[in-house]
């Protein structure tokens, strides 16, 4: 059966925003092994709600192939973290999607820099032309542009990137199959034709229910490199998908124009760290110096590669060599080969931990990682095995 088929499944049982089909599917192997464990191995995890139980029950293999089958007959994707299209840097967040149903074209964001441009939506003139501006000058340079396709800053920033024949994506709070803001339907055409997507973790006729915004905020953050608020006062969403933007580890940028009281968000931002800029040069800056390292560094662990393999001789055995007792290579400590499976920021935390519980407040303030980093690794330890949970988001070696 179609793996997807599984992921599927898992979405239906915990919903969108949710981290737990990835940390089920880490900890067991794959959604098809998940799948068949049946109800006795879900119930074995103590963070599986008898409510998610009962849907994980309630809705089996046969339903979601049926779904994956009708999505497909439709012209949407059906995009997993199994698959090459998943989003590199979505897998790095606390709680990636299980499913992705797309329209267009995803697999643009695999060689570019992607930059996602958030505000309100009732912007002023200035805020907009930023807005549409920036967004030209990031597709000129071959950036992609990703927002949510709502009106004000959002319609701009997808305006300016297809202005300038760039690729730009739009992630949405409800089902591609619902009639969500007709006002903008022939931009989402022109989006999907132009080479871009229409991204969601919502299945087809989903609505907009209460939270998904929220919900959904964290994958335009998650999916970009760095995040740009072009114009929020201080009680707009836009300031939603900063904060997931600073979890998430990306790069914040915000652009205030001349009304103090329009732009008082990003005011507040700017004094909380985020970096102000004026043009699509200021934005792609950052990223320029990084992209040549992480090239750098392919090419050198290549070169190192290719000068491992040339050292290499085939040994010549001998009559003596034969009669010798064969070695036994030293079986590593199953500690030692478990944390050679996990990220640099689960090996930090796991060095933090001792026999003591230790709350992942303290684990923030004695390493200085963000919330998000710290649970996301705490998280992936646990997977693992590596560490024990205690009442009260206490954590200790295993």
């Amino acid at each position: 059966m179609d793996n997807r088929v599984y992921w599927i499944w898992l979405q239906n049982a915990f919903g969108a925003g949710s981290p737990k089909p990835v940390q089920l599917v880490r900890r067991i192997g794959s959604a098809e092994k998940l799948y068949q464990g049946g109800t006795r191995l879900w119930s074995s995890f103590s963070f599986v709600s008898d409510k998610e139980l009962a849907a994980l029950n309630a809705y089996g293999a046969e339903q979601a192939a049926a779904a994956l089958e009708y999505y497909l007959k439709l012209g949407q994707k059906v995009i997993t973290p199994d698959d090459e299209d998943y989003p590199v840097l979505l897998k790095e967040i606390y709680n990636p999607p299980a499913v992705l149903y797309v329209q267009g074209d995803l697999s643009i964001l695999s060689d570019a820099v992607s930059i996602s441009i958030v505000g309100t939506r009732k912007a002023s003139q200035n805020g907009l032309n930023a807005a549409r501006e920036i967004a030209y000058g990031l597709a000129l340079k071959n950036a992609v542009v990703i927002s949510g396709g709502a009106l004000g800053i959002d319609s701009e920033a997808h305006k300016g990137a297809l202005n300038g024949r760039g690729k730009t994506i739009a992630i949405l709070p409800c089902g591609l199959e619902y009639p969500y803001l007709m006002d903008n339907a022939i931009l989402r055409r022109e989006i999907v034709d132009f080479g871009g997507a229409l991204v969601t973790e919502y299945p087809m006729h989903t609505p907009v229910q209460r939270g998904a915004f929220q919900v959904r905020n964290r994958l335009i953050s998650g999916m970009a490199h760095g995040v740009l608020i072009a114009e929020a006062p201080k009680k707009s969403g836009a300031l939603i998908t900063a904060k997931h933007a600073l979890e998430q580890n990306r790069e914040v940028f915000v652009f205030i124009g001349e009304d103090e009281k329009a732009f008082s968000g990003c005011i507040a931002l700017e004094e909380d760290g985020a970096a102000r800029i004026y043009t699509a040069e200021d934005v792609l800056k950052p990223f320029a110096s990084r992209r040549r390292q992480e090239r750098i560094g392919q090419l050198a662990r290549t070169a190192e590669n290719i000068s491992h393999v040339s050292r290499v001789r085939p040994k010549i055995a001998s009559l003596s060599d034969t009669e010798k007792e064969p070695e036994i290579a030293p079986i590593p400590a199953p500690e030692n080969n478990l944390l050679q499976n996990v990220s640099e920021d689960a090996k930090v935390v796991y060095a933090a931990l001792n026999d003591t519980p230790k709350h992942a407040s303290e684990l923030e303030l004695e390493l200085g990682m963000s919330t998000g980093k710290i649970l996301a690794a705490l998280t992936e330890l646990e997977l693992f095995g590596l560490i024990k949970t205690y009442p009260g988001q206490r954590f200790t070696k295993a």
